[in-house]
């Protein structure tokens, strides 16, 4: 029997929702769902209470659960995103997500459903039947209006919802902020095995370069999650960025800089998914935009440690590089007190090698080096550092 009096037959048709204040009386269809899957669609009366919870009519905007974005049932956060410690309101660890049932009937026959998935529900009691395949989005417009965006000259922009743009995952929301005066947003997890949602931006660089890389993080009503983790895939490498959407919000942040269109064959993309370090705040997904820059200046390095090692010394040197990174160092030594300056190391990646055998006599070496933009640096006047002053 359902939580109205009707006594269950096989093949029955009638649905039911987490809220007794949408039960229908026994034998009638006072409050009735449009229920469309995959071309599909039947109107069926609310004759039971569930799954899971009794109070959460998820359809309000004046919801039970106010920190909820409308539409979205409670069952549904505490499963992915441990919403209430993942249990309904009675207590009990929810195990599926389910914010509806529907009676087997309509299930198999009308809707020819094999499986738990997701369906589109039009709550009919909220206004006219839109038809098969067309609910109304009853999430409230914001207050205030959508603030501009305004893009940096140049730059080559991939929207949410434009052409390169692709998202991936069951539960995607949108609110009325950001560039062309919407964005996707979804709900954090920190729990590596609820990971469900992800989308990726993906643009058409015809000339290869080095590209700054900027997310603008829009502004709306609800609390951002405070790390997002941008992956930025640039010439057969990644690099992750942590960025604080909570505390950008309104912003542009850059992600960096980076050389596009190598050698390799792999596209230039930023992806960015729901795994954060919090749980059940909002990620926001709105615009990416690559900005052409030009890297003029030379890089500065420099031998910062001379260890004894042995019979010999670790000689170790490092740099820095304003936009391209550096490739590649040189470094030269000389004999003290008037040796002159010879080759050691020449086009060099790696930071640290062995000098010696001393043969107990003292060396100085200086470094310099050279960025992914062909920018080398001048040879210092003299020494970086010597064998005297290592460290033991």
């Amino acid at each position: 029997m359902t939580a109205n009096g009707h006594i269950i037959k096989p093949r029955d048709r009638f649905v039911a929702l987490p809220s007794w204040s949408v039960l229908s009386p026994k034998g009638t269809d006072k409050f009735r769902v449009r229920v469309t899957y995959k071309g599909r669609s039947v109107i069926l009366p609310v004759w039971d209470v569930g799954p899971w919870n009794t109070k959460d009519d998820y359809w309000n905007p004046n919801r039970r659960y106010s920190d909820l974005p409308v539409g979205r049932p409670m069952a549904h956060a505490a499963y992915y995103d441990d919403y209430n410690g993942g249990r309904d309101e009675r207590g009990r660890r929810i195990n599926n997500p389910n914010g509806i049932d529907i009676a087997d009937g309509a299930y198999w026959d009308d809707l020819g459903m094999t499986r738990n998935d997701y369906v589109e529900v039009s709550f009919l009691w909220l206004g006219a039947d839109p038809g098969a395949g067309a609910a109304v989005n009853v999430n409230p417009a914001p207050s205030q209006p959508a603030k501009p965006v305004e893009v940096e000259a140049g730059a080559i922009t991939v929207d949410n919802g434009a052409a390169g743009y692709t998202a991936n995952g069951p539960h995607w929301e949108k609110a009325a902020c950001g560039l062309g005066g919407s964005h996707d947003f979804t709900k954090s997890t920190n729990n590596q095995a609820k990971k469900t949602t992800w989308a990726g931006w993906q643009p058409e660089l015809s000339t290869p370069g080095f590209y700054e890389v900027k997310a603008y993080v829009p502004e709306c009503v609800g609390v951002a999650t405070s790390s997002a983790r941008y992956h930025i895939y640039h010439d057969g490498a990644m690099t992750d960025v942590l960025i604080d959407q909570q505390a950008n919000a309104g912003t542009w942040v850059s992600l960096g800089t980076y050389h596009f269109g190598g050698t390799t064959n792999e596209l230039p993309r930023v992806e960015l998914d729901d795994l954060t370090a919090d749980s059940g705040r909002a990620v926001r997904y709105d615009v990416v935009a690559w900005v052409p820059r030009a890297d003029t200046a030379a890089p500065s390095s420099s031998v910062t440690t001379i260890v004894r090692q042995e019979n010999g010394y670790q000689i170790t040197w490092g740099g820095d590089d304003d936009l391209s990174g550096i490739s590649a160092y040189d470094v030269q030594v000389r004999r003290l007190p008037n040796g002159g300056w010879i080759d050691w190391k020449t086009n060099m990646a790696e930071t640290s090698a062995w000098w010696g055998p001393d043969e107990g006599k003292h060396f100085a070496f200086r470094v310099r080096a050279r960025d992914w933009a062909g920018n080398q640096e001048e040879w210092p006047a003299g020494d970086d550092m010597d064998t005297t002053q290592a460290a033991p």
